[in-house]
């Protein structure tokens, strides 16, 4: 009895699964037919592929030698509550689908409206920002000045350069111009016409100013460069 009760089970149960795997390709042919617009005869074909293979998974899923007796009556009710959902399907017109497409477009010029309200809004505060006022630029400082060069010392200062480097002046012109508060090269650098002329006036060799160029020979030996004369002078 118990052997014969189970076969019936597993009949009922392989019944059940192939009357969804039916009502299952029923929907699709008439889904392929009402919403895709094919042909009859082509969705009639896909409707039966998608019943076999729903078929025989449905069975290798659920008819088994130990399927209980509740699992083959829930499977008897979802086949019917399936077939007339399948029924309902056929019943509806497949274009009440369509008048969806009114309200995406509706959906999709709200949301271009939002972005635009968006877009205005993100720029006032751009233009805000461009109107303001601009900084104004922090005042330069003052380039730092060189401290003055003292025209004549009066005592001989905590610096004092060996004038000898420049040329033609010698041992007595430099204590000539030690004497009259000369002892750096960055006081003879400076001179112009008129500081020439009085220390010229107070030397023995007239125009030796002018005619070796102190001056410029001064320039170079302030900023610790080296002239010809003064290069010859050291190695001497």
């Amino acid at each position: 009895m118990t052997q014969n009760n189970s076969s019936t089970g597993i009949t009922a149960c392989v019944i059940v699964c192939w009357l969804l795997a039916f009502a299952f390709g029923v929907f699709v042919a008439a889904a392929l037919i009402g919403w895709a617009g094919l042909h009859g005869l082509v969705a009639a074909v896909i409707g039966l592929i998608v019943m076999l293979v729903a078929g025989w998974m449905l069975k290798g899923m659920f008819c088994t030698d130990a399927e209980p007796a509740s699992t083959v009556a829930t499977t008897a009710a979802a086949a019917v509550s399936a077939d007339a959902v399948a029924t309902s399907a056929k019943e509806k017109p497949a274009v009440k689908a369509e008048p969806k497409k009114p309200a995406a477009k509706k959906t999709s010029a709200k949301s271009a409206a939002t972005s635009k309200t968006k877009t205005a809004a993100a720029k006032k505060p751009a233009a805000k920002k461009a109107a303001a006022p601009k900084a104004k630029p922090a005042p330069k400082k003052a380039a730092a000045k060189k401290p003055a060069v003292t025209k004549y010392y009066k005592k001989a200062p905590a610096k004092v350069d060996d004038l000898k480097l420049i040329s033609g002046v010698g041992p007595k012109l430099e204590a000539t111009l030690n004497e009259i508060g000369i002892y750096q090269f960055a006081q003879v650098a400076v001179w112009k016409k008129a500081d020439i002329k009085e220390v010229d006036d107070q030397l023995k060799f007239k125009g030796r100013i002018v005619r070796d160029d102190w001056m410029s020979q001064a320039k170079i030996l302030a900023k610790g460069g080296e002239t010809d004369f003064s290069k010859k002078k050291r190695k001497t």
